[in-house]
């Protein structure tokens, strides 16, 4: 018998307690009945010889695993360091070759009551963060200028736009308010280089502070919808300081043709039909989406631009064209505000009621239908500089027959003689009556420049003329949506 095995005597009549060599003891009992214990008899426990499998794999492959993590994590780190130095020689370089001599210092300036610096929410359109409730909101709505975070398609980090942003060419010069020149009252255009892309900055001084909280509101109440290609690009808002002084940055999309106004001026061939159905068909989408309210989660409010100008209309690289300088934009709950005409830059733009301030300072549909006349003078400039049987005028602004000058922008005074008093509007040349898409531009540009605002034509009825026109004419294939 083995050691581990016990003696078991059944028939006795006490039952056994038997002491097992080197264990306790073992009490057993005997069963009186036929086949008592036929049934299963629990097997005795197998002593484990070690750890299961599963056990050593894992500690065989978990220490290779981890090591594979903190290689990886490593590498990131590496290259993101690496990424930065490169950035920065870049940018040194940029410097140094002289390619911008007046680069800002850029410094985070802090606002004059002692707050950190007014920055805007993020963007996803050329990429930064996305995140939270933005510091502009903030401050639009009256709260503190601290540094926070946004959610919005397109909008930046705060205090950091200006930062990441170089310099690098002024495009603007004394007594020029293209959109890509010296805006009205101060404020310039540079060319910058934001992430090796070439950015527009429009800088305000701090004098201007009411018009770039403006435009970066309009922009900000349209980022919830898509970003409409006929509407400049946004890309962030900062406020930052050189020398001292404060700025106010509004960065958007660069555009190397400038303004519908340069572009014009400085054609050396006349436009063909073709691109002028371009140009005017774009401006129109771009009035179009502003003018009209979008219902939803992703919808925007009605607007009216109410500084609509050839100088602040852009052309792209395509040949078409999109709508800019939103500093005067309106929505509905934003009527109450004043808005002072004469200190417009774009004044022969300005409608009769305008003028005369005989319009309904509380009804959108007043300032929209301003925005109709101001169309029909920039569809007239562009199509004076269209070809006709081989014929194309010199360009000139609107209503310069009948002002001292064409070279400077017209007094308030000037205007409203000439507009509401004379009731003038720019000559159609006869030879457009010989040209069947000229003289159908001219029934529409005569019907935008109504002298009662009820007459003129809505935005919607404008846009359906002029894809009718451009199917009509044989020279012309146009994309339409």
């Amino acid at each position: 018998m083995q050691r581990d095995h016990v003696l078991f005597t059944c028939g006795a009549t006490n039952d056994n307690v038997v002491q097992k060599i080197g264990a306790g003891s073992i009490h057993t009992i005997c069963c009186r009945g036929e086949f008592c214990n036929s049934g299963p008899f629990p097997e005795r426990p197998r002593a484990s010889n070690g750890m299961s499998w599963n056990a050593g794999l894992v500690l065989t492959i978990g220490p290779i695993f981890l090591t594979f993590v903190i290689i990886f994590a490593l590498l990131c780190f590496l290259c993101k360091k690496k990424r930065a130095v490169l950035t920065s020689r870049r940018d040194r370089k940029f410097v140094e070759e002289g390619r911008e001599q007046e680069m800002l210092a850029f410094a985070t300036a802090a606002r004059a009551n002692g707050k950190a610096p007014l920055g805007d929410n993020d963007t996803d359109e050329i990429r930064a963060t996305a995140a939270g409730d933005s510091t502009i909101e903030e401050y639009l709505g009256g709260q503190s200028c601290t540094s926070g975070s946004g959610s919005g398609q397109i909008q930046l980090v705060p205090r950091t736009l200006s930062k990441q942003v170089a310099l690098a060419e002024r495009l603007s010069s004394r007594g020029d308010s293209s959109i890509l020149a010296r805006g009205s009252f101060g404020r310039e255009i540079w060319r910058g280089v934001w992430r090796s892309e070439d950015v527009a900055v429009k800088i305000y001084g701090s004098r201007d502070e009411p018009k770039w909280a403006r435009e970066t509101e309009a922009y900000m109440r349209l980022l919830p919808s898509r970003q409409h290609d006929n509407v400049l690009g946004y890309i962030g808002s900062d406020v930052t300081s050189r020398a001292g002084c404060t700025q106010l940055w509004i960065v958007t999309n660069y555009h190397p043709s400038g303004s519908l106004y340069r572009h014009l001026l400085r054609l050396v061939k006349a436009v063909n039909h073709e691109q002028m159905f371009k140009i005017c068909s774009s401006i129109a989408e771009g009035l179009l989406y502003l003018h009209t309210e979008i219902q939803g989660t992703r919808g925007k409010p009605a607007m009216a631009h109410r500084n609509l100008a050839s100088r602040n209309v852009v052309v792209k690289r395509d040949g078409s064209c999109a709508i800019a300088d939103l500093s005067c934009c309106a929505t509905q709950d934003k009527l109450a505000e004043r808005f002072d005409t004469t200190r417009l830059s774009s004044r022969r733009y300005l409608s009769p009621e305008l003028l005369d301030q005989s319009y309904e300072r509380e009804c959108l549909e007043g300032f929209r239908q301003a925005d109709i006349y101001s169309l029909g003078l920039i569809f007239w400039e562009v199509c004076t500089r269209c070809s006709s049987n081989g014929v194309a005028s010199d360009y000139s602004a609107p209503f310069a027959e009948w002002l001292t000058s064409d070279k400077r922008e017209p007094t308030h005074e000037e205007i409203l003689k000439v507009v509401v008093t004379d009731r003038r509007r720019p000559s159609i040349p006869d030879c457009w009556h010989e040209d069947q898409s000229l003289s159908g531009m001219a029934r529409l540009i005569r019907e935008c420049w109504y002298q009662r605002a009820a007459a003129r034509l809505p935005i919607l009825r404008i846009k359906k003329t002029l894809v009718k026109l451009a199917t009509s004419d044989p020279d012309v294939d146009l994309r339409t949506d």
